[in-house]
């Protein structure tokens, strides 16, 4: 029994060793199909979303490519602190339809990419309007602001922003403007401009209205009352006293000017009819001394026909002797 026993134990051992080997290549079998069929459907899985993402990006690039629409450039404002500034277009209320499929699509885009930071499609009430609108938050260079013609181009999807390209048609003039008011929403800005400026006017009519009867109620009281009256009469008999103590001055001030206005007149006289001689005199020696320089020394022509005086008086005496004789 001992022999057997003996050759029977480790045949036992050997056959219980080999079990477990098998057993522990099974599990390991086992182990690396399990991981494999998991890593196999989570490809499927990311295969599967991968595609439904590529689907959903073609169906919006494609449902806004080429579409037209009338927007209005109103500002260039800051975004986000990391992607910066971007233009914002704020398209008109006419786009009924437009804004209908901007805001299906930021609903998808915010499906499909929950972690992005910033989607270029939003409401006007971040921009602090009262009417409800959607706006566009893209980049445009190059042109004013205004209204435009506008044209999307394509979709980008970047790293930590979705943005829509839009190309600038045409700008919108000011005769179109007046023409067509309703298509840039001008004619409800300018009801609510008035409707504003109405409420605000009453208001500051109210306003000033209350405040001046507070000060009227503050101002009229008896106090005041005896104040302004005592002030008064003190102004009244300041003004003439000092009225009369200015004519005083005034009167003396006069009767003085003219006292020495008189004896400087009567000083002076002799003084200005000296000088006034004296520059008569230089002016008419300088006309006598023009007339010398220019005066023609021209003998004095005879008349023959003339007899002088001389020969009448001899002729006279010879006569008178002659009568003597």
């Amino acid at each position: 029994m001992s022999n057997v026993e003996s050759n029977y134990y480790p045949s036992i051992v050997l056959y219980v060793t080999i079990l477990s080997i098998v057993n522990i290549g099974t599990m390991s079998v086992n182990r690396q199909s399990t991981s494999f069929n998991s890593s196999e459907i989570s490809s499927q899985s990311e295969n599967t979303e991968n595609a439904d993402t590529f689907k959903i990006k073609n169906y919006v690039k494609d449902s806004l490519k080429s579409r037209v629409f009338l927007g209005r450039y109103i500002e260039r404002r800051l975004a986000d602190k990391d992607i910066g500034y971007r233009d914002v277009v704020v398209i008109s209320p006419a786009e009924v339809e437009l804004k209908a499929d901007l805001l299906d699509i930021r609903r998808k885009l915010h499906a499909i990419a929950p972690n992005i930071r910033w989607i270029g499609i939003t409401e006007t009430d971040i921009l602090g309007y009262h009417s409800t609108g959607v706006c566009l938050w893209t980049e445009i260079e190059n042109q004013p602001f205004g209204p435009f013609w506008f044209q999307i181009k394509t979709l980008k999807f970047r790293e930590d922003e979705i943005i829509v390209v839009v190309k600038c048609l045409r700008h919108i003039t000011d005769a179109f403007l007046e023409i067509e008011p309703v298509l840039t929403d001008s004619a409800k800005k300018v009801m609510d401009t008035s409707d504003k400026k109405l409420d605000c006017s009453v208001a500051s009519l109210n306003e000033t209205y209350v405040d001046f009867m507070g000060t009227m109620k503050s101002f009229l009281s008896i106090t005041n009352v005896k104040e302004f009256i005592t002030f008064l009469f003190a102004f009244v008999i300041a003004i003439f006293t000092g009225s009369t103590s200015f004519v005083n001055f005034l009167g003396n001030f006069i009767l003085a000017l003219l006292r020495e206005i008189s004896i400087l007149i009567k000083n002076s006289t002799p003084m200005f009819l000296g000088l006034l001689d004296f520059f008569s005199k230089i002016v008419g020696g300088f006309y006598i001394l023009l007339a010398m320089l220019f005066k023609q020394n021209v003998p004095i022509p005879t008349d023959k026909r003339s007899v002088p005086y001389h020969d009448r008086s001899r002729r006279s005496h010879y006569r008178y002797d002659n009568q003597f004789d």
